[in-house]
């Protein structure tokens, strides 16, 4: 598809009023969560049924064709995905839709996502590959799935 969906959606008459209502061409106020935390819709683009976000279209009506730029992406100025108004959506960088999420929220993900990473006694890795000299059995031994973990291990 050579358009984007905001733009089609935008020449169909679908709108994003200021207070962040989504409306569909006959007025009608529309829109679902669909538990994905942004208002979507559906509309059919050369027979597919395509989805279309709330926040994006509003960055449309707001920004044009700058939400197309490579790097740029649609922002909720306070953090909450559901409020779509026009001083709420700002357009950035990564970065900056990073910081728009509150700082607890954003402390709290960044633990979350450490747990999951796994803590190795380097010396003790070192000292079990020294006296056995076997990637397999080393690996075996710490559960490490890879080889170019372990080799980072052994010669950092």
């Amino acid at each position: 598809m050579k358009e984007k969906i905001e733009k089609i959606a935008s020449k169909r008459g679908y709108i994003v009023t200021e207070d962040g209502k989504f409306l569909n061409p006959k007025g009608d106020e529309i829109g679902t969560d669909y538990g994905t935390g942004y208002i979507k819709t559906g509309i059919r683009v050369d027979k597919k049924r395509m989805h279309l976000s709330c926040h994006r279209l509003q960055a449309y009506q707001k920004y044009g064709d700058k939400i197309y730029e490579d790097g740029v992406e649609v922002r909720h100025n306070n953090g909450e995905s559901l409020d779509n108004s026009w001083c709420n959506i700002l357009i950035g960088s990564h970065s900056d839709n990073m910081m728009d999420i509150p700082k607890q929220i954003r402390i709290k993900k960044a633990l979350h996502a450490t747990s999951f990473i796994r803590k190795y006694d380097k010396k003790e890795v070192k000292d079990f590959y020294t006296i056995n000299r076997s990637y397999k059995k080393t690996m075996d031994e710490f559960n490490i799935s890879s080889k170019g973990t372990l080799y980072y291990i052994l010669n950092s």
